[in-house]
């Protein structure tokens, strides 16, 4: 059983006073590097599969979208989305990058997870809101590193669920202060 996330959003909207104070301490916070992008050569563990293991992103589980974005950019690790069972079941990301790299990112059939996020709130404001409401949990295919410009870049490869498998009655796990 995972621990709870806990994720604090500071979006400084009036009423908000949670998100008021923390506005405030994140210029603190970076000043004082507490807020710096983390290695993922510093994550616990031998190989890819160990080091996501720590980070709690392990194949077969469920993760919330806004977790892996959070965690993407943290530790510069890859998160994608695939939109196509087939292709994700039957494919590898590092095979699919190579297909699919002279299409624009977002004609793909998948796509990284900041970049999913970006294009659906630009598309529809309301969107983060909505996942607060309903956090939107991918399910973690597979974990690794693939080969580009002479560096391996670690990737966690997820697969979105379809409307008629969300249970939109379920209690979401973890606590989401906003």
């Amino acid at each position: 059983m995972k621990a709870p996330v806990f994720t604090i959003i500071p979006d400084g909207r009036a009423g908000d006073p949670i998100g008021q104070a923390l506005k405030g301490l994140l210029p603190y916070l970076k000043k004082r590097g507490f807020m710096k992008r983390r290695s993922f050569d510093g994550i616990a563990g031998a190989t890819a599969e160990e080091k996501f293991g720590s980070l709690g992103i392990v194949p077969g589980e469920q993760e919330d979208v806004r977790e892996l974005q959070s965690l993407s950019k943290n530790y510069g690790f890859e998160a994608v989305l695939y939109f196509e069972r087939d292709l994700a079941e039957t494919s590898t990301y590092e095979e699919d990058v190579i297909t699919f790299a002279a299409d624009p990112e977002d004609c793909r059939p998948f796509v990284l997870v900041t970049s999913f996020i970006k294009f659906a709130s630009e598309s529809d404001p309301s969107f983060i809101g909505r996942l607060e409401e309903f956090p939107l949990y991918v399910t973690v295919l597979t974990v690794g590193e693939r080969e580009a410009g002479g560096k391996k870049i670690p990737y966690v490869k997820c697969l979105m669920p379809f409307l008629d498998e969300i249970d939109f009655d379920k209690e979401p796990e973890g606590t989401y202060i906003s």
